[in-house]
């Protein structure tokens, strides 16, 4: 049985690339992808004024010894920085220093914004929030148009979704009636058994007042008979 009762519902996301545009970190971010980093490798007042929702800030000048001491080398990373060159570096430094899935994020925040994505900082925190932000259609939209072709479209996986959960809920309440019938059984039983314990008891009881009492009247009848 499938654990995760939301198994399917996610589109499922291609192998992370040495470079990355803006749309596939969005969809991974709208559909909640668990397992996955943002760096920011700007200076530390830059980051304050705007960066991407959730993003991590490692200046360029310290990335290596704060990513190795706080992240998972297996983990996926997103990587920008204040241009490409910046985060073409930051990234090869990451690599270089044993971390597997390293992808730099084309355009940085300027094309990150340019889509709608959720930022947040000082100055961005005064900015209004695009237009597909909160329009879940939109971001249905925006993430088929930006899947690579031949795979499942949103509707489709959500449907796939749908019924694998259908099918968890179905096995799992067969589970449930199962398991409520078995003890009922076993209560049932039990019920059965004390009762029988109760009878054989309350039986063996009644026969030692009767013994008493016949052996109480034939010392009476014998004080009778001595009188």
């Amino acid at each position: 049985m499938n654990n995760n009762l939301v198994g399917g519902i996610i589109p499922p996301q291609p192998p992370i690339q040495a470079q990355s545009d803006a749309h596939t970190l969005k969809s991974r971010l709208e559909w909640g992808e668990p397992a996955f980093t943002i760096l920011d490798v700007r200076d530390r007042r830059t980051y304050n004024e705007g960066h991407i929702m959730g993003a991590m800030p490692m200046s360029i000048d310290e990335l290596v010894d704060r990513a190795v001491a706080s992240l998972d080398k297996s983990r996926d990373i997103y990587v920008y920085g204040a241009n490409e060159e910046e985060a073409a570096q930051a990234a090869q430094q990451l690599r270089s220093n044993g971390f597997e899935h390293v992808s730099q994020l084309q355009g940085g925040l300027e094309a990150w914004k340019a889509i709608g994505g959720p930022t947040e900082g000082i100055i961005e925190s005064k900015t209004p929030a695009g237009a597909d932000e909160y329009n879940v259609v939109a971001r249905l939209q925006n993430h088929a148009e930006n899947q690579p072709k031949g795979g499942s479209s949103p509707v489709e996986s959500i449907k796939k979704g749908v019924s694998n959960l259908k099918e968890d809920i179905q096995q799992k309440a067969g589970e449930v009636k199962e398991g409520v019938q078995q003890k009922a059984g076993e209560v049932k039983e039990g019920v059965q058994q004390k009762a029988g314990e109760v009878k054989e008891g309350v039986q063996q009881k009644a026969g030692e007042v009767k013994e008493g009492v016949q052996q109480k009247a034939g010392e009476v009848k014998e004080d009778i008979k001595e009188s």
